[in-house]
Order: C-alpha cells, then structure tokens, then sequence
C-alpha cells in the first residue's frame, strides 16, 4: 500500500511575503475580509487630508493635519479587523525591515549623486525654493519634517493602512498597484504647487505644465510600487520609511548644495 498523499497548504499571498512563521503565519492564512466600506472611508481622510495640506491650511499647520489624517486612518484600520502584522508594524520583521531599508537608503542616495553630477537633471534638483534656505532650515528639512511628516506620515497611510485595507481583499500585486495608483494622484496638488517654483517649467506652456505635474504623479505611482514591494518584502512598515527618508532627504540635500554653490 502506497504512502498517502500529503495535501499541500493552502496559503495566502499575504503570507507568502510576510516571512512570518508558525502559528503567526497560520493566523495570516485566514485574514479578516475587511468590508470595502473601510477602503472607500480610508481614501476620503486621504482626500480631505491632502486638500486640507496643500490648500486650505498654511505649512505651520502640516503636522496637526498629518497627525489627525493617520489618527483617522489608524481608527479605520482597527475598526475593520486588520492586525499590526497586516499593517506592517509587528514587532517581528522590524530587523529585516531596518536591513531592507537601509540597503534601499544607500541605492537611491547614489542615484541622487548620480543625477546631481548630470548637467539636465541637476537644474531639476536645484529649484528656485533652494533660494534662500539656510542650513539650520535644510537640516530642520531633512531630519525633522521628511522623516515625520513625509516618510513617516505617508508610509503609514499608504504602505500601512491602505495597502493593509487592499490586501485583506485582494492579491499583493493587485493591492499594490492599487495603493501606488492613488499615492501618484496624492501628489498632483504638490505638483501643481512646484510648478510656479522649478525654473525648468516656469516659461512652458499650459500644455507642458500639464504634463510635468502628470509626469510627476507617474513618477511617484511608479515609486510607489517600490515602496510597497520594500514592504511586501520585508513585512515591515520600516523599509519603505527609510527608502522614502532617503530618497526626499538626498533630494532635498543635492537641490540645496546646488543652489548654494550657484551650479543650477
């Protein structure tokens, strides 16, 4: 008599990346089947979070806006039955989050050197909201509001509760694209703004402004993915903090040394 068949396990996308293990692992096998009322009420804090930011409030009141907006974002998440692992946040893959995201931290910081060094992508850099920024205020910039605000405050809503919302009800890539999509559309009204800041685009036409602020949103999707494939990787919200904390950060450094050394 034969030897019986071993049925293999059913497992889920989600487990596949989250490189959790024993009971852990099973428990993600049967994640929550988040209602998509919580999705839809996620996206609206979102809508109304980056209009509040970039029309209706000044800068100073970023941070309490940020803070509201995943205050929110964090309730819906609790309320739709998601967990910390789900989210990105367990205590587990923080290790080979913090691996992950620094290995990402050094790539995107050579491709910033990289570009500064390159004549057309430098003036790209060294945009006119350099001008005038003192070295208190880029250090103020680059350790204080993009890790918190930016990298921080936007992995958290999008890499963390939306992808978390999208991937109790979809596929990882799905999810993923998903979430990267509307993380390209939050950056339309910034785009906007940077127009009337960015002497590479301050003389072209309507035509032309449209397709540097859609370019802009492509770009951003597109960034987008890699953060969220850092986090599907890695299972933890911190790889794409720091990738993101990278890539802002060594922008917003290369744009100021440029502008300060007079080479836009």
């Amino acid at each position: 008599m034969g030897r019986p068949i071993q049925k293999k396990a059913d497992v889920t996308d989600w487990s596949r990346h989250s490189r959790l293990s024993g009971s852990r692992r099973d428990a993600q096998a049967h994640r929550p089947q988040a209602s998509p009322g919580y999705t839809i009420a996620a996206v609206a804090v979102l809508f109304v979070w980056n209009l509040a930011a970039n029309l209706l409030l000044p800068d100073a009141g970023d941070f309490a806006v940020a803070a509201s907006g995943i205050g929110l974002l964090l309730v819906i998440a609790l309320r739709s039955g998601i967990n910390r692992d789900q989210l990105g946040i367990g205590a587990g893959s923080i290790a080979r989050g913090i691996r992950d995201g620094l290995l990402a931290v050094i790539i995107v910081a050579a491709a910033i050197f990289v570009a500064a060094v390159v004549p057309a992508s430098r003036e790209v850099l060294g945009d006119d909201r350099f001008i005038g920024v003192t070295a208190w205020r880029m250090l103020w910039e680059v350790l204080v509001r993009i890790p918190l605000l930016t990298a921080l405050g936007e992995e958290l809503a999008f890499r963390g509760v939306l992808l978390g919302l999208l991937l109790a009800r979809y596929s990882s890539l799905r999810a993923a694209v998903l979430s990267s999509a509307l993380f390209g559309l939050w950056h339309v009204l910034p785009g906007i703004e940077a127009l009337e800041t960015t002497t590479a685009t301050s003389l072209t036409s309507g035509v032309m402004d449209t397709v540097s602020v859609a370019g802009q949103v492509l770009v951003t999707g597109l960034a987008g993915l890699v953060f969220a494939w850092l986090r599907l990787r890695s299972a933890s919200l911190v790889a794409p903090v720091l990738a993101h904390w990278g890539l802002n950060g060594a922008a917003y450094i290369a744009g100021w040394l440029i502008v300060q050394n007079g080479l836009a």
